[in-house]
């Protein structure tokens, strides 16, 4: 059967890229019509795998990214309407529930529909005050039509295998004039230039840039009322408002399409030569070993660090990641650790293998050991690839 295009219904979807140690076989597509990334084949009812800590495509089931979003999403939500005033919620994908509790004690009369189809975290919800726990995918719960004042959707869509469909239901249950508050990751971030993980994961089908994400919105009767931050390369979060009329034509974007394969284009060619550069930020990191070196950060850009850049995780004094310890005991041979572990360790050097919370992390890591001397991966990566280049 001929695949289509789930925003404009074309069947013009060209293989562009095969992501590195995926376990379902994906291919990455554009859309020759419209310019949407999405992956093939879109199988998002595969059986439940444990979790995988890596930087490639097999990445996925540690469920613990959505808490970094709780704040934005939150804000958001008391913009939209009264924190006093009684309005009821659908929280799609409510995952451990920190955006549940969070806008529970930020709004004393809000009441919240929680749909969560991981039974693994799904009961962090269950019990909390004003609050109704579906364990169900989103496509299968059963909600009532112009039920919810707001619906949050983060971290979600891009695993749908239809999400325009899910918008359009979206658009069903939400009171007239109902808000949807959605998040999503940013395709932009491929023309990151530090960029060494694989970012098309197995979990993730579609691959949303500011324009298709609010083209498909769009679609389903929604009229945006906060764009997306574009300065923000790593997230798409916009609200959304049900209008009245529903125009679901997607006319071609011939621009959208060029800037899909110019982003892939420069992707790979980026991530190629910063996986070369690692091998020598790991024999950097190996000469600076006699000092002392702790390193905070266990996920993706460690993983490609071992794999891709040959470091031997042996090296290390500590091995911190304060998300991480509590779903995994090691990585690469090394025990996770804390924080506080600094302390009793002393390294001489703490290397923040970290993107987006690199200064936050260096300000914590120097509470616990002052006198240590602070690297960020970025900088170790730029000296390589300068060295690379020579």
């Amino acid at each position: 059967m001929q695949e289509i295009c789930e925003l404009c219904g074309s069947d013009a979807l060209e293989g562009v890229y095969t992501p590195e140690r995926s376990t379902r076989g994906i291919t990455v597509h554009i859309c020759g019509r419209c310019g949407l990334v999405q992956s093939l084949p879109r199988a998002d009812r595969a059986p439940r795998a444990a979790a995988a800590v890596s930087g490639g495509a097999d990445w996925g089931n540690v469920r613990y990214g959505k808490g970094f979003r709780t704040k934005i999403a939150v804000d958001a939500v008391l913009r939209q309407c009264d924190p006093q005033a009684h309005f009821s919620l659908l929280d799609v994908g409510s995952n451990r529930g920190s955006f549940a509790r969070a806008l529970l004690s930020a709004a004393p009369h809000a009441h919240i529909t929680a749909v969560e189809p991981d039974e693994r975290v799904a009961q962090s919800c269950a019990g909390l005050a004003r609050t109704e726990l579906q364990v169900s995918r989103i496509e299968d719960a059963a909600l009532e039509t112009g039920r919810f004042d707001i619906l949050h959707s983060c971290h979600t869509i891009e695993h749908l295998a239809h999400p325009a469909h899910v918008l359009d239901d979206h658009h069903r249950v939400l009171k007239d004039g109902g808000r949807l508050v959605l998040d999503a990751p940013n395709i932009a971030i491929l023309g990151a230039d530090d960029i060494v993980e694989e970012w098309f994961i197995d979990k993730h089908l579609y691959h949303f840039s500011e324009r298709t994400l609010s083209r498909m919105v769009e679609a389903a009767g929604f009229a945006i009322v906060e764009k997306a931050d574009r300065g923000d390369a790593a997230n798409l979060f916009l609200v959304a408002r049900k209008a009245d009329a529903v125009d679901s034509a997607v006319a071609a974007d011939p621009q959208e399409v060029e800037k899909a394969y110019e982003l892939m284009t420069s992707y790979v060619a980026t991530r190629a030569h910063n996986m070369a550069a690692l091998v020598a930020v790991a024999a950097e990191l190996h000469a600076l070993a006699p000092k002392g070196v702790a390193m905070w950060g266990a996920g993706r850009i460690f993983d490609s660090l071992v794999t891709h850049g040959r470091f031997d995780a042996r090296a290390l004094r500590l091995l911190i990641d304060t998300h991480l310890k509590a779903h995994v005991g090691e990585r690469h041979g090394c025990a996770l650790a804390g924080p506080e572990d600094l302390i009793q360790a002393k390294p001489g050097v703490i290397v923040v293998m970290s993107r987006g919370f690199a200064d936050a992390i260096a300000a914590e890591a120097r509470k616990f050991a002052p006198a240590a001397e602070i690297l960020l991966y970025t900088d170790l990566l730029s000296r390589a690839r300068t060295r690379l280049a020579a």
